[in-house]
């Protein structure tokens, strides 16, 4: 899709008559924090994943049409779900292939999370689990990302923490809010915490 349609449909999603603040953002405690470094337990939750091949800057816009049709009633329930946050974006298992999931409403369990009509759209319920975090304001470089990303995992390997998956880029903001205001995280998943 190209970017231009990608940021008036989010700007229309986003424009709808719900506060900002009141987008569901996907729950977690904070455990620990060491400088910039949050180690935090997630909530068990549900996630609706588009497996997309391309580059970092690009994967996001292509994934967006079917996440974004099955919240908007391509479901066999033709049931509207609600705009959460975070995005999130992690490699797959193959060279160039990326993983973009839309984080589901907390109201909804594995039973009642509609099942999507497209095949393109995978739903998938997710264990709580810990995870390292540094958030970071402006744009959406895959410089950008690059640069946290090391910064938080020299930091890990730092706080002797054992990494147990891929890095997770989450965004939290449309394409339309200026970039420099842009919430962004990078999260490292991390085996069990003795004591956690």
């Amino acid at each position: 899709m190209p970017r231009a349609l990608l940021s008036l449909a989010t700007a229309v999603l986003f424009a709808l008559p719900v506060p900002a603040h009141a987008i569901e953002a996907l729950a977690f405690e904070v455990l620990d924090k060491q400088g910039q470094i949050e180690i935090r337990r997630y909530a068990q939750h549900l996630l609706a994943t588009v497996r997309v091949s391309g580059d970092f800057a690009d994967v996001g816009s292509r994934a967006f049409r079917p996440l974004f049709n099955y919240i908007s009633g391509d479901n066999r329930s033709q049931t509207k779900i609600a705009m959460t946050a975070p995005v999130l974006q992690q490699p797959a298992d193959s060279t160039n292939q990326w993983l973009v999931s839309f984080v589901m409403p907390s109201e909804f369990d594995r039973d009642s999370l509609p099942i999507p009509a497209s095949e393109l759209v995978r739903v998938s319920a997710q264990p709580a689990m810990l995870m390292a975090a540094i958030e970071y304001r402006g744009g959406w470089s895959q410089d950008r990302y690059r640069e946290h990303e090391a910064y938080l995992l020299n930091a890990v390997a730092g706080l002797s923490l054992q990494i147990c998956g891929e890095p997770r880029w989450a965004r939290h903001d449309p394409p339309f809010k200026p970039w420099f205001m842009r919430k962004n995280e990078v999260l490292v998943p991390l085996c069990t915490i003795t004591g956690q």
